[in-house]
């Protein structure tokens, strides 16, 4: 996906809140590659939600335009998007896109809003698998994201356990995703 071809209320969020570049750089490349997925998963006759998936996928990131928090940025553009009046449903998938999501018990430990932000729909699994794969605006393979989370894990001890428990999810969700195509 060329940049020329983000849909236009999506450049106009983008601007409005002057996301960095490279996080615009960031989310094209999510998109491209959750379209990806998504259109091989229609190819084998399951029901996705493609303009979902790419709206999504190009938004979820909008909070990093008011912080880089890891355990923030997710929140805050959950908040942006219904502010801005965005469907629910592209809403959550940017609300719970981070890692391989976080339950509503890890959000009371880490302090944030008392909720799930666990992937549910398949379109928020979709980009959550993408941005995982996604550092900077390169993929990269799976193998590549578990090895980043053992160094998230070596370097920040108070947050192991919840590496820990992303690791489990981040497989199981690859596995369910990988169902799809095969």
């Amino acid at each position: 996906m060329m940049a020329e071809l983000v849909p236009s209320r999506v450049v106009e969020v983008w601007d409005k809140y002057n996301l960095p570049e490279n996080v615009r750089r960031h989310c094209i490349k999510v998109a491209e590659v959750a379209m990806r997925i998504a259109r091989a998963m229609k190819s084998r006759g399951v029901d996705v939600d493609e303009d979902a998936v790419l709206m999504g996928a190009l938004l979820h990131d909008i909070g990093r335009a008011i912080t880089h928090e890891p355990f923030q940025h997710f929140v805050l553009s959950g908040e942006i998007l219904r502010k801005e009046g965005f469907d629910e449903k592209i809403v959550r998938i940017a609300e719970r896109h981070f890692s391989a999501g976080i339950t509503k018990e890890e959000a009371e430990i880490l302090g944030l809003p008392p909720k799930s932000y666990m992937p549910e729909s398949l379109e928020e699994k979709i980009v959550c698998f993408a941005d995982n794969i996604v550092f900077g605006d390169k993929e990269v393979t799976f193998e590549d994201y578990m090895q980043k989370l053992d160094r998230i894990a070596e370097s920040d001890k108070e947050h192991a356990w919840l590496v820990e428990r992303t690791k489990e999810r981040a497989l199981k969700l690859k596995e369910e995703i990988e169902s799809y195509l095969s």
